[in-house]
C-alpha cells in the first residue's frame, strides 16, 4: 500500500511537472525608449531631469556602462533587437520612410517573440515598429510578424509624432480621452497587458515613441520643468524654448531641455506604473525588466554627456546607450557592469532564459549575456561591429563602418576613406585619434572589419554617385 502511494505521488508529480516549469519561466519585458541621450537619467548623472522609478530600477538591478546599439538609428536598431542579426545583414541599416523599399521579410526572419512563443510564452508589443511603412498594405508588420497581441503601433509614417489623442497616425487607438498623452497610453496598455497574462509567461515589448522629435508632452509637466530652467538659469531664460522663431524646442543647444525632461518623466511614470503593476501581481521577482534605447540622442539638444555627437553617427553619442536591468531571481541589486553588450545580444539571452535551443539554421550574432546578469565572467565576444552607409537619409559625412576590438574602436569613413582609431579606456570622448601612432593596431582592427563585411556581405555606399545625384538636383 506504502509502494503505491509513493508510485502514485510520483506520477502525480510528473504530470505537474510542465505547468510548475511553465509558471517558473521568468516573463521578459522590453523597455525601449526612441533616441534617449546618454546622460538623460539620475541614474547616469543627470540633475536636471527627473526619473526616479528609472533610478529605482538601476539601484535594485544592474546599470550597464558600455552598452551599445546594433546600429545609430531607429530601423536597424530595431532590427537588430528583434532577429539577433547585425542590421548589415539584413540590409536594413538606415531609418525606412514612406518610400524605402526594405521592410523586414516574414519569411525571412524568425523573430524574437516568434522563438519565445514556441516556448508557451504570450507575446505583446505596444507602440513603435518601424520595420515596415508599407501602411496601405503591410508586408512585415508585427502581426505578420507572429505576435499575440499587437497594441498602438503605428499605421502611418510617424516621425514627425503624435503625442495626443486624437491620433492621427496609430488609428488602432480608436478610443481615448482628452489631452490623453500617448505615452501614458502606453504605459495603461501595458498594466493591461500584464493583468491579462498575469497567469502564464510573457514577453512584452514596449516600444515608445518618445524622446523622438518633434518634442511635445503634457502642459503641466512642461511648465514643471519650465520653472526648475528658470530657476537655474535666470527667470525668463525658458522663453527660448516657446517663442524663438528659431524653433529652440527642437534645435536648441542645451542640455536642460524643459519640453525633453517633461517627455522623460512621462517614459519614468510609465516604467514606474508597469512596477507597480508586476508587484501588485506577485511578478517583480521573477520578471526581467530591461530598459533600453534605440540609439543615441539627437546632437545639438538631447544630453550625451561626455560622448561625441549623437544619433546617425557611429561615433560614442549615436551608439552607446543607457541599459538597466532588473530581475532579481538572478541580478544582485546595485551592480554596475563595464562589460561591453549590443542590442543584438538580447535574442540569444532572452532564449537561454526561456530555455529555448535556438531554432536550425537561424543565424544570431548575438551572445547571451545571461552570465553578465548573474555576476559571472564574461569572454564571449572579440569585437562588435556596425556598419552605416545611410542608405535612406544619404549624409555622406556619416557613411561609416567601425568595429571595437577591446579598448581599441575604429571608424572608417567612405567619404574620404579616413581611418580614425580611439583607446576609449582613456578616451571616451574620442577627442584623440591615435591612428598615426598606432599602425599595427590600425591593421589588425582594419583587417577585422574587412572581414566581417565580407561575411554579412556589407554593402557599400557609392559616394560618388551620391553626390553627382545631390548635384543635379536644383
Amino acid at each position: 500500500m506504502r509502494l503505491r502511494k509513493s508510485l502514485i505521488i510520483l506520477c502525480l508529480s510528473v504530470m505537474w511537472m510542465p505547468a510548475i516549469y511553465a509558471q517558473q519561466k521568468p516573463n521578459i519585458i522590453f523597455i525601449l525608449a526612441d533616441d534617449l541621450g546618454s546622460s538623460e537619467l539620475g541614474s547616469y548623472g543627470n540633475t536636471f531631469n527627473e526619473t526616479p522609478n528609472l533610478d529605482q530600477l538601476a539601484a535594485e538591478g544592474m546599470r550597464f556602462t558600455q552598452a551599445y546599439s546594433a546600429a545609430p538609428i531607429c530601423s536597424p536598431a530595431r532590427a537588430g533587437f528583434i532577429t539577433g542579426q547585425y542590421p548589415a545583414r539584413i540590409r536594413i541599416t538606415d531609418f525606412l520612410d514612406n518610400e524605402a523599399p526594405r521592410y523586414l521579410d516574414p519569411a525571412k526572419y524568425y523573430t524574437l517573440n516568434e522563438a519565445l512563443s514556441s516556448a508557451g510564452y504570450r507575446t505583446g508589443i505596444i507602440g513603435k515598429w518601424h520595420l515596415d511603412t508599407k501602411f496601405s498594405n503591410p508586408i512585415g508588420n508585427p502581426q505578420q510578424h507572429g505576435f499575440d497581441e499587437v497594441i498602438g503601433s503605428e499605421t502611418k509614417y510617424i516621425a514627425d509624432g503624435d503625442y495626443f489623442y486624437p491620433y492621427d497616425k496609430i488609428s488602432t487607438f480608436k478610443t481615448g480621452s482628452d489631452n490623453e498623452y500617448l505615452t501614458d497610453r502606453q504605459c495603461s496598455e501595458a498594466s493591461g497587458f500584464i493583468e491579462r497574462n498575469k497567469d502564464k509567461p510573457f514577453f512584452l515589448y514596449l516600444s515608445f515613441y518618445s524622446v523622438h522629435t518633434r518634442l511635445d508632452a503634457p502642459e503641466a509637466l512642461v511648465k514643471k520643468y519650465r520653472n526648475k530652467f528658470d530657476t537655474k538659469y535666470g527667470n525668463g531664460a525658458a522663453a527660448k524654448f516657446y517663442d524663438d522663431p528659431k524653433n529652440q524646442r527642437h534645435e536648441g543647444k542645451h542640455n536642460d531641455n524643459p519640453y525633453l525632461a517633461a517627455m522623460i518623466e512621462s517614459i519614468d511614470n510609465g516604467v514606474g506604473s508597469v512596477m507597480e503593476t508586476l508587484k501588485k501581481n506577485g511578478l517583480d521577482k521573477n520578471t526581467l525588466v530591461v530598459f533600453f534605447s534605440d540609439n543615441g540622442g539627437v546632437a545639438g539638444f538631447a544630453n550625451n554627456g561626455i560622448l561625441r555627437m549623437g544619433k546617425s553617427w557611429l561615433y560614442e553619442g549615436g551608439i552607446r546607450e543607457n541599459l538597466i536591468t532588473r530581475w532579481p531571481a538572478a541580478i544582485k541589486a546595485g551592480t554596475v557592469s563595464d562589460i561591453p553588450v549590443c542590442g543584438i545580444d538580447f535574442y540569444p539571452t532572452f532564449l537561454e532564459m526561456a530555455g529555448i535551443e535556438n531554432k536550425a539554421g537561424n543565424i544570431v550574432d548575438g551572445k547571451s549575456i545571461l552570465n553578465v546578469f548573474k555576476g559571472n565572467k564574461w569572454s564571449e565576444r572579440e569585437a562588435l561591429f556596425w556598419h552605416y552607409p545611410s542608405e535612406t537619409g544619404k549624409w555622406v559625412p556619416r557613411m561609416c563602418s567601425a568595429v571595437r576590438m577591446g579598448n581599441y574602436k575604429l571608424l572608417y569613413f567612405y567619404a574620404d576613406k579616413k581611418i580614425e582609431l580611439y583607446d576609449l579606456s582613456k578616451d571616451p570622448s574620442e577627442k584623440n585619434d591615435i591612428a598615426v601612432s598606432q599602425p599595427q593596431k590600425v591593421k589588425e582592427l582594419k583587417a577585422a572589419l574587412d572581414n566581417w563585411k565580407k561575411e554579412v556581405k556589407a554593402e557599400v555606399p557609392n559616394i560618388n554617385a551620391i553626390k553627382a545625384k545631390k548635384k543635379k538636383k536644383p
